[in-house]
């Protein structure tokens, strides 16, 4: 029964979205919004390393405050010549604090490729709105709780809107 009910929502939700009735969500939706930027990785017992980071944002403009979500990959060190990949999965809630500056506060999971596993991450970051086409610059801590491997990620990038 709850597969159905979730194909129903799904089929809602989309019929609302295409028939533009949705009180305006179509127009708040950018589903072509990308970050780049760079990623210092503090694992407790790897190596720290530092990576490019490549990722989707969407983000849904609700007025007051906004939502984004954070589909990501980089790579992190295991050892000197060891390295593996890391997919992120988060949702932000956005608010912005003066017309230029937004803070942020979200969580996820983390995909720790061949090193760990799936684990929660809880994120947070302040952004800077310059532009409609490089739309963001940013700064994000995240804390990933790897077990017995409590890690701390720093972020620095800029948002990309097409």
């Amino acid at each position: 029964m709850k597969p159905q009910l979730g194909s129903r929502l799904s089929l809602i939700f989309l019929a609302l979205l295409y028939s533009g009735t949705s009180y305006g969500l179509l127009n708040s939706i950018k589903l072509t919004n990308f970050k780049i930027g760079f990623l210092r990785t503090t694992p407790k017992l790897f190596e720290s390393s530092t990576s490019p980071e490549i990722g989707w944002t969407p983000i849904v403009d609700l007025g007051v405050v906004a939502l984004r979500g954070d589909i990501s990959i980089f790579s992190a060190k295991r050892g000197a010549d060891s390295k593996f990949f890391i997919s992120d999965y988060e949702a932000y809630l956005m608010l912005p604090i003066f017309p230029i500056v937004t803070i942020e506060a979200g969580g996820g999971l983390q995909n720790w490729h061949g090193q760990g596993g799936i684990s929660p991450v809880l994120s947070g970051g302040i952004m800077i709105r310059i532009g409609e086409y490089i739309d963001r610059l940013s700064l994000n801590y995240s804390n990933v709780f790897v077990k017995d491997n409590g890690t701390k990620e720093f972020r620095i990038g800029m948002g990309l809107n097409f």
